[in-house]
């Protein structure tokens, strides 16, 4: 049976049944259920950051059939663009590149080079959420590879999130990683030889756009580097899923 993002809000305790379900089942087995349930509408995006390559290695083993959404700000390190075709030749995926509408050197001249400082709500969501909005309209479900351990505002994250966008548009977020540990995450990636994003040596434990990035302290969790000290914790494409979670 194919679970729509409307049965499953429209059904609490059929959302319920399918997370507890899912809750005890293994991060390949949550990936697996989406494919076969969700098919060609099944979206993943992908920042190729330093937590990425497990669910890409996942993605080539179970879905290697359907593209990888890679959005391309203009604003990304080189060597998230090194990693990502580092990945993508050794997991052999195909990678779609998303990129905003205005190129980055002119997004800067209009709104200033400091833009990220001044808004960064407002320059995520023009160089992230309107890239990727017209290809989650034809997405029944979207997997990404939020982990509760990440953050706070990410500690209850279910396998199963329906949630909508700002249009109406209602889809599925599936989280196959979600009880992942970091711990976890080190050891799937020395069982199968995953390389790390360079940056992450450089204890870049999150990466997402240059200006918004920075390392990460011991004792800090993954997230503490995005946007550090400017009370912003997600970059608009989760938020509102994460938002809806009580």
């Amino acid at each position: 049976m194919t679970l729509s993002s409307l049965e499953l809000t429209g059904d609490a305790p059929l959302l319920a049944r399918e997370n507890a379900r899912l809750e005890m089942l293994s991060p390949e087995d949550r990936l697996a259920f989406a494919v076969e349930t969700y098919g060609d509408e099944l979206l993943l995006t992908s920042s190729f950051g330093a937590g990425s390559a497990v669910l890409l290695h996942l993605w080539s083993r179970f879905a290697k059939h359907l593209p990888v959404v890679f959005l391309d700000t203009g604003f990304l390190f080189d060597e998230t663009h090194a990693y990502k075709d580092l990945l993508a030749a050794k997991l052999g995926l195909h990678v779609r590149v998303l990129s905003p509408e205005q190129p980055r050197d002119e997004f800067i001249v209009e709104f200033g080079a400091d833009i990220q400082r001044k808004d960064p709500d407002f320059c995520c969501a023009r160089n992230k959420v309107a890239p990727l909005a017209p290809v989650l309209k034809n997405a029944a479900a979207w997997v990404s590879g939020l982990r509760r351990d990440q953050s706070a505002t990410r500690k209850n994250t279910p396998i199963l999130l329906p949630t909508s966008d700002t249009d109406g548009n209602r889809y599925v977020k599936v989280h196959p990683l979600a009880t992942m540990t970091s711990v976890e995450v080190a050891e799937y990636m020395q069982l199968y030889e995953l390389p790390e994003h360079p940056l992450r040596a450089k204890r870049y434990l999150s990466i997402g756009c240059w200006p918004c990035t920075s390392p990460v302290a011991d004792g800090e969790d993954e997230r503490a580097g995005r946007w550090a000290g400017r009370g912003k914790t997600e970059c608009g494409l989760h938020s509102r899923a994460l938002a809806s979670i009580k």
